[in-house]
C-alpha cells in the first residue's frame, strides 16, 4: 500500500511540474523577441502585403516593434508590444487619394455623414471629437472615437465621403506610485492648461533621462501637446498647432 501511495505521489509531482513548465513555456511563447517575429505577425494581419520597414522602439517603458507595409494602394503601420506580442496600434491610409477626393465639391452635411459612418464602422464607440478642415489641398472630416481601451481616428474626404485613413490604438494608463504622479493626474494637469479639450492619448516616456508624461489633446481646430514632469507634475513643454 505504501508503495502505491509513493507511486501516486511521484506521478502527482511530475504532473504538476510538467504543468508548470507548460504554463511557463506558453507565457514565453507569447513574447515577441525579434523583428522577424513582428514581420510574421504583421503579414498574418495583412496577408500578401509587402513589408517596407521594421523598427524597434521604446515606448511607455517597453520595447515595441513598428512594421510598415504596402498593399492595394494602402500604407499600413502596425505596432506590437514585445513583452506579450500584443498588437497595440493598427492604422492604414490611402496612399494616393483620387482627384474627386481632392477637388470635388464638398458634400452638404459632410461632417454629420462622416460621423454616422464612423459609428457604423466602430460599433458601440462614442465620438470624442470631430472636425472638418483643409489638409494638403483637400477638405477632410476627421472623427475621433473611444471604445473600451481603444481610441480610433477615421479620416474621410469631405467631397466623396471615402474613408482615407483608419487608425486604432490601445490606451494604457501609468498608475500613480511613490515616484510618479500617474496618467490620470497628468491628464488633469493638461486639461487645467487647456479646459474642455479632448484628450487623445497620455504616454509615459523617458526624455533625456527624465520621466515625463506626454499628453496629446485637441480642441477646435488646434492640437495640443503637453509634456509634464512625471515626478513633480510641472509642465516642461507646451505646444499648440493647427490640427491637420
Amino acid at each position: 500500500m505504501k508503495n502505491l501511495w509513493k507511486k501516486i505521489s511521484i506521478c502527482s509531482i511530475l504532473f504538476f511540474a510538467f504543468a508548470a513548465v507548460s504554463v511557463f513555456s506558453t507565457a514565453e511563447a507569447k513574447k515577441m523577441q525579434s523583428e522577424k517575429e513582428a514581420r510574421a505577425a504583421a503579414l498574418k494581419k495583412v496577408p500578401s502585403a509587402t513589408v517596407v520597414e521594421i523598427d524597434t522602439d521604446y515606448e511607455n517603458g517597453e520595447i515595441v516593434y513598428e512594421v510598415e507595409l504596402l498593399k492595394g494602394g494602402k500604407e499600413y503601420k502596425l505596432e506590437y508590444r514585445s513583452s506579450d506580442g500584443k498588437l497595440m496600434k493598427y492604422e492604414w491610409e490611402v496612399k494616393v487619394p483620387s482627384n474627386k477626393d481632392r477637388t470635388g465639391k464638398v458634400k452638404a452635411d459632410a461632417l454629420k455623414k462622416a460621423e454616422a459612418d464612423a459609428l457604423k464602422k466602430v460599433k458601440g464607440a462614442k465620438i470624442s471629437s470631430s472636425s472638418k478642415k483643409l489638409d494638403d489641398g483637400m477638405t477632410q472630416c476627421k472623427i475621433r472615437l473611444k471604445k473600451g481601451n481603444k481610441k480610433y481616428t477615421l479620416v474621410y474626404s469631405a467631397s466623396t465621403l471615402r474613408l482615407l485613413e483608419f487608425e486604432w490604438e490601445v490606451v494604457t494608463s501609468h498608475k500613480a506610485d511613490n515616484k510618479y504622479i500617474g496618467s490620470e493626474k497628468a491628464k488633469s494637469i493638461a486639461l487645467n492648461k487647456v479646459p474642455k479639450a479632448a484628450v487623445i492619448k497620455v504616454e509615459f516616456e523617458t526624455d533625456d533621462g527624465v520621466a515625463v508624461y506626454e499628453v496629446s489633446m485637441v480642441k477646435g481646430q488646434y492640437e495640443y501637446d503637453v509634456k509634464i514632469d512625471a515626478k513633480t507634475g510641472k509642465i516642461l513643454e507646451f505646444e499648440k498647432d493647427i490640427d491637420d
